[in-house]
């Protein structure tokens, strides 16, 4: 069974969705820009795709993120993270324009989905992108969940675990049902607050 805390850090967002992506030919020290004498036209580049990575997260388009990351990306975080997000039925209701972070760019996008219908909150998705050559070379991610979902990944710990064996297997780890383990959270954060109800009755 998965630690706790490990579930706790993959559910609430705070997961790194990682890609060492740099080919080894690379200049090691060329991690975003390629020329420094163009950086003002490297940043509306990178922030253009940037955008479009977004476009393509949320509108469940999986051929067109990958085709925005580098060649040889590591692709299996991000693209399960687009399949739980879209089985959750995450909605976006704010979009920041990305901007610029030193050598990142941060897309900010506030969103509902099912587990925040159930337990009464909405969350901010925050992506960090590191790119090279005007494809994303790594990408992290960190979420805003209120502390009401460390709740349930305890109370899924206790009463469901078969969630954590089963369907959320792996997740985010090479786990190969993003959307049956989306899913399934849903349904528990729904027992989970009828019970929680009848506990505070």
């Amino acid at each position: 069974m998965l630690r706790l805390k490990n579930v706790a850090r993959m559910l609430t967002g705070s997961f790194l969705l990682s890609a060492a992506l740099l080919a080894s030919s690379q200049d090691p020290e060329q991690t975003y820009s390629d020329n420094n004498n163009n950086e003002g036209s490297n940043h509306i580049s990178n922030k253009s795709t940037a955008e479009e990575f977004i476009s393509a997260f949320y509108s469940w388009d999986a051929t067109q993120l990958k085709r925005l990351m580098a060649a040889d990306a590591d692709a299996v975080a991000i693209l399960y993270y687009q399949g739980w997000a879209e089985a959750a039925n995450y909605k976006v209701t704010l979009r920041h324009p990305c901007r610029i972070e030193t050598n990142e760019v941060v897309c900010a996008i506030t969103v509902t989905d099912d587990f925040g219908s159930a337990m009464g909150y909405e969350a901010t998705d925050t992506f960090r992108l590191t790119l090279s050559r005007n494809k994303i070379a790594a990408v992290t991610f960190s979420g805003d969940d209120q502390t009401i979902f460390e709740e349930l990944v305890q109370w899924i710990t206790e009463k469901q675990p078969d969630i954590l064996t089963g369907p959320c297997l792996d997740m985010f780890a090479g786990g190969t049902t993003p959307a049956a383990c989306a899913r399934a959270v849903a349904k528990a954060a729904r027992d989970f607050m009828t019970d929680r109800g009848k506990a505070i009755l």
